[in-house]
């Protein structure tokens, strides 16, 4: 899955400061800290659109793609669900996530800040919950 050539051109055509995404063996796409991130650092944040949860057809998330992109951001009515722009769509799930999606700075965003020190060359991840993953 990894091709030098694609990963040199992935990493020259990024432009955030904090992160990056790469190709993961076994996981897809991943997000990276491309430098040292404090916690309580805004990692990242971008534009989300958010919708109503009865929008969404009741399919395990295994069989629909698009479902792999889709966040529960709230219990606002006719607001539950959202589809998270720029990288946030691509973080990868942890047990043990160092960093959380929060409500972005601006109305109609989202944000990944971290839950602790995380090192340059960091995978950032989340918990996606247990909507995602039984656990037994």
């Amino acid at each position: 899955m990894n091709n030098p050539e694609h990963d040199a051109l992935i990493a020259a055509n990024q432009f955030h400061p904090n992160v990056e995404w790469r190709l993961v063996p076994g996981k897809g796409r991943g997000v990276f800290a491309r430098r040292f991130l404090p916690k309580g650092t805004i990692v990242e944040w971008a534009p989300i659109s958010r919708f109503p949860a009865k929008d969404l057809h009741h399919l395990d998330h295994r069989e629909c793609q698009a479902l792999h992109h889709v966040f529960t951001w709230g219990s606002e009515p006719g607001r539950e669900k959202a589809y998270a722009w720029g990288l946030l769509a691509l973080y990868n799930h942890s047990d043990t996530p160092n960093v959380e999606f929060v409500d972005g700075p601006v109305p109609e965003s989202g944000a990944a800040l971290a839950l602790r020190d995380i090192l340059a060359g960091e995978e950032l991840c989340y918990d996606y919950g247990y909507t995602w993953f039984d656990r037994t």
